[in-house]
């Protein structure tokens, strides 16, 4: 039973994803519904969604053209990133960081609603003077993601127009890069700690593969906006239930 709420978990969480984002909430709720101790959660989370990174990677790879020189020298940056972030989530006291779930989640959702805003404004400060400045929101960006998940697609997307980037096509293809490359270095730290529920996180993988692939087909019957008021209005559910659950 818990196998078949985590895949579907993963299904809406991937769904989600492809579409509109804040899908790392649903999975990450999910898996501490069925038990498993926030800090475990979230590593398994890591490992699950990185594999939808990987195929967006893949999906986005004729818009990345010219891009792959940016990668190659930002790639050590965002590895070593990732790895901070992974060390101080295993530094961190599991009550603690059970506490600050919910304000994490809420960060997230925030964030989520007011994504676009944050990416113009962000924009329109991408002149060359800022590139170094754009560089260090990527660094700090991918701490955030290697520690927590949710909302780190909308600030990776946000750094980069803070450096310059202004094709959209091409910065999702960066995002998904840079997401699957910090998230293996989080990875790495959390299997040799051995914070990672294998099968639990399989479940929700499989799930997100899933709905990954549906959602490109449902973007010829939905539109941008429903999604996205769908997306934010679980994100939310997500939120007061963590709320709930941890101060109720």
């Amino acid at each position: 039973m818990e196998t078949l709420l985590l895949f579907l978990a993963g299904l809406v969480g991937g769904t989600m994803n492809a579409l509109a984002g804040g899908g790392s909430g649903v999975t990450f709720a999910a898996l501490v519904f069925t038990g498993m101790p926030p800090i475990i959660a979230n590593a398994t989370n890591t490992f699950a969604a990185t594999f939808g990174y990987i195929t967006g990677v893949i999906g986005y790879r004729k818009h990345m053209t010219g891009m792959w020189r940016d990668l190659i020298w930002q790639a050590p940056l965002v590895f070593v990133g990732g790895l901070i972030g992974g060390w101080l989530l295993l530094q961190t006291d599991p009550a603690a960081f059970a506490a600050a779930v919910p304000w994490l989640l809420l960060f997230a959702t925030v964030l989520f609603m007011g994504g676009a805003k944050l990416e113009q404004a962000a924009r329109r400060s991408g002149t060359r003077r800022v590139k170094l400045l754009g560089t260090l929101a990527i660094f700090l960006t991918c701490i955030y993601g290697g520690y927590f998940q949710g909302g780190f697609g909308i600030l990776t997307l946000a750094a980069l127009s803070l450096g310059g980037y202004t094709a959209v096509r091409s910065m999702n293809g960066l995002k998904l890069a840079f997401a699957t490359i910090s998230s293996l270095a989080a990875i790495f730290l959390f299997a040799y700690e051995g914070k990672i529920d294998w099968l639990g996180g399989l479940a929700v993988l499989v799930g997100i593969g899933l709905g990954s692939y549906g959602a490109a087909r449902l973007t010829d019957y939905v539109s941008d906006s429903t999604v996205k008021r769908a997306s934010l209005a679980v994100c939310w559910l997500v939120t007061v239930y963590a709320f709930y659950s941890t101060y109720g």
